[in-house]
């Protein structure tokens, strides 16, 4: 049995863009509380603006580094180019 699992092209640069940028997000939320005007704050501010175009830089670029098949692996790849051999050959 195949497991084909190619994601389209669109789905693969939405999850890139959205992931990346959430990743950027997240990290900023450690420091978003601390006192207005801190290096801290400042940083996290930084860091949550610049979420928008890594994200999609993330997206645009899905095509040759792609963060969700880096997470997903290699499962369902290996399969396709095999034949199964319990069926007779056309």
């Amino acid at each position: 049995m195949i497991h084909n699992r190619y994601l389209p092209l669109w789905v693969n640069r939405v999850c890139n863009g959205v992931f990346g940028a959430a990743v950027l997000v997240g990290g900023a939320c450690i420091w978003f509380g601390e006192p207005e005007g801190s290096w801290r704050h400042t940083v996290s501010l930084g860091l949550i603006w610049m979420s928008i175009p890594v994200g999609i830089t993330l997206a645009v670029v899905a095509h040759r580094f792609s963060i969700v098949r880096g997470i997903a692996g290699g499962e369902g790849y290996d399969e396709l180019d095999h034949t199964d051999e319990k069926k007779p050959q056309a």
